[in-house]
């Protein structure tokens, strides 16, 4: 096991009675309780801007989350060296199961519950009118026609890899889908979200994935972390989540629906957000970030990886074009 370094430890007011390491973490059993002490390779700001978050949702009682907690001189992080760690409360969980979907409408319930209460967060860090929000109407079209020089560029070699062969066949209903996708939204709805954060201070997740979400024995879910949050629009994290969700369930539209509805009933849905909501499930994210993979390749010759993800990618795309089909109907 490896030791625990007293340098660290020295800076939390607290007693440690025993500990184990796993996965490059520590837990430790202490007078206080139990805590998980974990390495985070984090500016300070950043996770000074996790604190006041943190902070925010304890005051607003959303206890579903490991809280940060403070050492000695009440700072959010231990320094030994060059090196950052954060101490969180720790509650024993196992991982939530993308396959059951009473663990998938948990993690959507989580999800919404954080959303409803990381607005009007004030930050003495970070300003949300000088937030750095992404128009998602210019993010589709631009890569909408960043694809389509790809396939002019494919089109037009002579020898083709595997990879090429496979993208030709399947990239225009792919393209088809990013053009349902802008059809659905304007620039000037996805302007509205972006003042929208600004004006609210709104916080989405960023990094929002089924390893985000544990549950205790008890069947209650806790949020692990919030190491990425910033001002945004919180739809992406639904819109993130729920993809990961339908690519490892085959496209299942009831179940997609079923999961929106979950999440709305916990935090309701303007019809902005929907319609926004509506366009990023129809957008195909993956096949965007193959194809955005594929352009910063330097060895055209060594596409075994991007064979793999483009053949696992094609398992559901029948499903995903059907279930396009309905999204937009909603």
């Amino acid at each position: 096991m490896r030791p625990l370094n007293k340098e660290i430890t020295s800076q939390y007011d607290l007693s440690i009675r025993k500990y184990q390491y796993i996965r490059s973490a520590y837990y430790l059993d202490t007078n206080k309780g139990k805590f998980l002490l974990r390495k985070v390779d984090l500016p300070k700001d950043q996770i000074m801007f996790d604190f006041e978050v943190d902070t925010h949702l304890k005051h607003s009682n959303f206890k579903n989350i490991n809280q940060i907690y403070t050492t000695k001189k009440k700072v959010p992080y231990a320094v030994c060296g060059d090196q950052l760690y954060i101490m969180q409360n720790y509650i024993e969980c196992e991982e939530t199961d993308f396959k059951d979907f009473e663990d998938l409408k948990n993690t959507i319930y989580i999800l919404a519950e954080f959303h409803k209460f990381s607005g009007n967060i004030i930050s003495k860090i970070r300003s949300p009118e000088h937030a750095n929000v992404k128009n998602l109407y210019d993010y589709y079209r631009k890569r909408s026609i960043q694809n389509n020089k790809l396939k002019k560029n494919i089109t037009v070699i002579k020898q083709k890899s595997k990879f090429e062969i496979m993208f030709l066949d399947y990239c225009d209903e792919y393209a088809g889908l990013e053009q349902v996708a802008l059809d659905g939204i304007s620039r000037e709805l996805a302007d509205r979200l972006v003042e929208k954060v600004k004006i609210n201070g709104t916080v989405a997740h960023k990094d929002y994935t089924y390893h985000t979400v544990n549950k205790t024995h008890l069947r209650e879910y806790m949020l692990s972390n919030i190491d990425l949050c910033n001002y945004d629009i919180q739809i992406i994290d639904l819109a993130h989540i729920l993809g990961r969700i339908m690519q490892k369930n085959e496209w299942d539209i009831e179940m997609l629906y079923n999961l929106i509805k979950a999440y709305d009933s916990k935090r309701p849905l303007p019809k902005e957000e929907f319609e926004m909501l509506k366009a990023m499930m129809i957008y195909p994210e993956r096949y965007n970030s193959i194809c955005t993979k594929y352009l910063g390749s330097k060895r055209r010759w060594n596409y075994n990886m991007f064979e793999q993800k483009w053949q696992n990618m094609i398992v559901y795309i029948d499903n995903q074009l059907k279930a396009a089909k309905m999204i937009n109907s909603w």
